[in-house]
């Protein structure tokens, strides 16, 4: 009877794994280094408000991020599975790899970005801005205490803006007055900003 021939397990493909683990464990470190979102009570990021009529509305436009990111994913999957198919994982493997590095290296690079932005800000003249609508965002995770969403127009502006108020109430932002917009520019893009309210009655 003849000895059973010997197998050898397959070689780990150890270069393989640190391309795929090491980009987004390098942009996870970067991003527990860089500090976090401003304080409770300090600016907060000022955004073009989306003004809905009926509830439909409201939902698609909450859900809409979400779904043209699973679209996005979805066509992004089945591009690659019909690459693999088509031209088999030996041939394709480098470029896929070098692809996701590229991936998370633009991500690392949108956040030292974005990081930077945040902190060399500029400031800009207080405006007064006319209240049009408000509502109470319950404690969380993101919002910390709570506080009051804010929809106000803005001298300057063809859109309605708004602006989380952290810790201040609803009663604070009654519709019709006025508040006093603090806001900052970012060093590139974007603008942060808090309210102060005046509790006056806008003039028409």
């Amino acid at each position: 009877m003849s000895p059973a021939p010997e197998t050898t397990a397959a070689p780990v493909a150890w270069r393989g794994l640190a391309w795929a683990a090491l980009p987004p464990l390098l942009v996870l470190a970067l991003r527990a280094l860089m500090p976090g979102e401003v304080d409770a009570g300090a600016l907060q990021r000022l955004e073009t408000a989306t003004l809905v009529s009926d509830p439909a509305e409201a939902f698609w436009m909450a859900a809409r991020p979400l779904a043209l990111g699973l679209l996005v994913l979805a066509v992004a999957a089945g591009a690659c599975l019909f690459a693999v198919r088509r031209w088999g994982w030996a041939r394709l493997r480098p470029a896929l790899l070098g692809l996701w590095a590229a991936m998370w290296l633009a991500m690392g690079v949108g956040l030292t970005a974005s990081d930077l932005n945040r902190a060399q800000r500029q400031p800009l003249p207080d405006q007064s801005v006319k209240v049009l609508l408000a509502r109470e965002i319950l404690p969380g995770k993101r919002t910390g205490p709570g506080g009051t969403e804010v929809y106000f127009e803005q001298p300057g502006e063809a859109e309605p803006m708004r602006l989380f108020a952290q810790g201040q109430p609803p009663a604070a932002f009654v519709p019709g007055s006025t508040a006093l917009l603090h806001a900052e520019a970012g060093r590139w893009w974007g603008r942060w900003g808090r309210l102060t309210s005046r509790l006056a009655p806008a003039s028409r």
